[in-house]
């Protein structure tokens, strides 16, 4: 598991001075000006300057559970020169996966839902008709522990595609052959890809590895809406982000046409055209806008949001401060080294590992560290729970820079250079 302190970086500070970086054809940083942390400024500036495949980027930092840093920089909308703000919106991808674990142990916090519980016969999903004999015996036996800690079965790199000659399937990007298949209207809901999963076999035993699967989180999403009886993002934003204050946080759209007011325009690296079918039908796309189905998404990579909005709620995971739903026992559970992904064949306990919707780098004595990453054609974040308390988030409205590398991964290692050199933080 990569480490965002040991990937290779240039020198963090900023060579230019700011009156200098807003000038020309870059638009001015946007936000409030934090004198202390002003060389965050320089070096996104720096970034965007060096890299003009990449429009806009947004930074956001918290300190004891308070927002000190929010700012915009560069273009939200290229061809309207209109400027990324500190409250613009971004797709954050698979940084969804987040908000999913923390509702989860929420309802196991009020004792709706044990993390022992298997999913699919609490789901009690019914199978497409004709094909009952398909289904993998081993599906029922999948707990909702294993979704998190993605355990479930699912190796979305070595699965038979049903669909396709090549080797290689994740379910949640063919929405249109999966209703297709069932015979459902087009393109598939969440529920629906649940229900044609239930006629195909696991690609392991669950429990016994880990695999990164999209599919598991979408099944988590269904857990949360069974459970709560009500749909999954009005969950998140009414128990989860209104006792924080967050406002804005949403579930994106997958047509530019669904744009969200001050979200920001993706821009994909490669090919610009629109030259991919559109899963709702009509004209072709590009393939960040319609090209898959965001909607279907929802509970592993479907929400919009600001780096603010990402940094408060990070922030009110940290246990001396508590500022959200999940009590401490939650919240170290959340974080705890699983069995399965934790430890290496001989028992020895591995420094990175993948908890309850985060990615954990743990290292003695200085402790753990925390973050998760989202990636779309067009979208790059990432969002980090420092070991010191430092909370930061990073978007960007596209997916590759100038050297074909994901800016999150690029900077997230100089960002924390730069938090490292900081003695006195704004108060």
């Amino acid at each position: 598991m990569r480490s965002f302190r040991e990937a290779g970086a240039a020198s963090v500070l900023s060579t230019l001075p700011l009156r200098d970086l807003n000038q020309g054809s870059t638009p001015s940083i946007t936000g409030e000006n934090v004198p202390a942390l002003r060389d965050f400024d320089g070096l996104l500036m720096d970034y965007l300057k060096q890299n003009k495949s990449v429009p806009g980027a947004s930074l956001a930092i918290a300190r004891d559970g308070r927002v000190i840093y929010a700012r915009g920089f560069g273009y939200a909308d290229v061809e309207t020169r209109e400027a990324v703000h500190p409250d613009s919106l971004f797709r954050i991808a698979s940084v969804s996966k987040t908000f999913t674990s923390a509702a989860i142990m929420l309802l196991v916090q009020r004792g709706r839902l044990k993390l022992s519980d298997a999913a699919f016969p609490l789901l009690n999903i019914e199978v497409p008709s004709l094909k009952e004999s398909q289904v993998d015996a081993r599906l029922k036996m999948i707990t909702i522990h294993q979704l998190l800690c993605h355990t479930g079965g699912w190796a979305r790199g070595s699965a038979k595609n049903p669909f396709e000659t090549w080797t290689g399937f994740d379910p949640m990007f063919f929405p249109v052959e999966i209703a297709r298949s069932l015979g459902a209207p087009s393109p598939a809901s969440p529920a629906d890809i649940v229900r044609f999963m239930t006629t195909r076999p696991l690609d392991f035993d669950p429990g016994t590895r880990y695999a990164y699967s999209n599919f598991g989180y979408c099944v988590l999403g269904r857990v949360i809406e069974k459970i709560s009886g009500v749909p999954y993002g009005e969950f998140v934003r009414n128990e989860l982000f209104q006792p924080l204050g967050v406002k804005d946080a949403r579930l994106g759209k997958s047509l530019v046409s669904g744009r969200a007011p001050h979200e920001v325009h993706y821009y994909p690296s490669g090919d610009k055209r629109a030259n991919s079918k559109n899963v709702f039908g009509g004209p072709d796309v590009q393939w960040c806008y319609g090209g898959f189905e965001l909607e279907a998404m929802d509970s592993h990579g479907g929400w919009i949001a600001t780096p603010s909005d990402l940094v408060r709620f990070a922030a009110s995971l940290e246990m001396p401060t508590r500022l959200g739903a999940l009590n401490a026992e939650s919240i170290q559970r959340m974080f705890a080294r699983p069995s399965e992904t934790g430890y290496a064949a001989n028992g020895v306990e591995l420094p990175g590992y993948y908890a309850y919707g985060w990615q954990v780098q743990s290292t003695v004595p200085e402790g753990t560290e925390e973050w998760h990453d989202g990636l779309f054609g067009g979208t790059s974040a990432l969002v980090m729970r420092r070991r010191d308390g430092i909370v930061w988030a990073a978007t960007f409205n596209t997916e590759k820079d100038d050297d074909k590398h994901i800016p999150s991964e690029v900077l997230a290692p100089r960002i924390n250079q730069l938090a490292d050199s900081i003695t006195k933080w704004p108060v």
